[in-house]
């Protein structure tokens, strides 16, 4: 594995490749706490161009390939999320209908975890899920915060 800690957009962010050469975390802060060997890669040069790109407003899609972990459930939501339109929101009840899923209180804790959960946060809009009209939405945590949230939120939303 390798990883390269740059500032960008919101602040110090660590991108991590696994051996098969696809990003498998994104880390807000240091990434001290991953044991790899730091090397900015061809894969993570192109994974922070790709973050400043979408930073400054010149993308709206990544294009680069992931490899996030996760079990099969994890794994289908996270896709799911990756569908959501850029400058759009899905609340708990969208994701649970564009999953298949019953609206229960089961099934509710389920996704938020596997979005908390998410690794790769950004390239996995993670951020557009939740209910974008609630200032500070309890359900979901975000894994740089809600500053980060919040600015990744209006720059996908600059007039609202």
């Amino acid at each position: 594995m390798k990883k390269f800690t740059k500032e960008l957009g919101p602040g110090w962010i660590t991108l991590v490749e696994n051996d098969d050469y696809a990003l498998c975390r994104l880390i807000f802060g240091d990434g001290l706490e991953v044991d790899a060997d730091e090397e900015e890669t061809p894969l993570l040069k192109k994974g922070f161009q790709q973050i400043l790109e979408y930073w400054t407003g010149h993308r709206v899609i990544f294009t680069l390939p992931l490899a996030p972990g996760g079990n099969d459930f994890e794994r289908e939501v996270w896709e799911t999320v990756m569908h959501i339109p850029y400058g759009e929101h899905f609340t708990t009840p969208t994701l649970l209908a564009a999953l298949s899923l019953e609206d229960t209180e089961e099934n509710r804790a389920r996704v938020i975890k596997a979005v908390d959960d998410c690794p790769i946060p950004i390239f996995i809009p993670t951020h557009r899920a939740g209910d974008p009209e609630e200032e500070h939405d309890e359900e979901y945590s975000y894994p740089g915060g809600e500053d980060v949230k919040g600015a990744l939120m209006a720059l996908e939303h600059p007039l609202d």
